[in-house]
């Protein structure tokens, strides 16, 4: 992928993502077809992590096809809830808006239920958690939030009661997640 891409690209793309990849479609350099642009997402090295995350959350049709196609690159079978989430979050970073934001975990979330049918009782359940586990890590290591305002184990526990279809997960699973999402 590094072939046509250049330093010019890399900053455009940084800055305004969805206008720099029409460029180089317009450009001739790169098909507008979403799994050539998840490609580039997943295997162009200088891209900005930040720029990949928006890009990949908006909501135009073309960027959700590359989402799907972005996160279907993903196996996740086997691998523990957490450990898959830290997996697929360490190839990009969150964009700040709520609705990219659920896009992306919504994706996420179905790449994981696809993986490990059996994980949970519904799918919606890894789309729940997911959101859970990032607000959980926000709050942790956010350090304009005081130690003694920070999410305890305990209140993480209660928060995701009922979570899978009207049924609480494991008590341990969710201690285990917690602790390894706020350490």
């Amino acid at each position: 992928m590094d072939g046509f891409v250049d330093k010019e690209f890399l900053s455009q793309f940084k800055d305004n993502p969805k206008k720099a990849v029409k460029r180089l479609i317009d450009s001739g350099r790169l098909e507008r077809d979403p799994e050539t642009i998840s490609n580039l997402l997943l295997y162009t090295d200088g891209l900005d992590d930040t720029a990949v995350g928006d890009y990949i959350g908006d909501g135009d049709e073309l960027c959700g096809k590359v989402l799907h196609h972005y996160v279907g690159t993903f196996n996740f079978t086997g691998l523990g809830f957490d450990d898959a989430l830290r997996k697929f979050l360490s190839a990009f970073r969150l964009p700040g808006e709520a609705q990219k934001i659920e896009r992306i975990m919504d994706a996420f979330a179905a790449q994981f239920h696809r993986n490990n049918p059996r994980a949970f009782r519904h799918p919606d359940t890894a789309f729940k958690l997911a959101y859970s586990v990032i607000m959980l890590n926000t709050d942790a290591h956010n350090p304009a939030i005081k130690q003694s305002r920070k999410m305890t184990k305990e209140q993480f526990v209660r928060n995701n009661r009922g979570l899978d279809d009207g049924h609480d997960l494991p008590q341990e699973f969710l201690e285990i997640i917690h602790d390894r999402s706020s350490s």
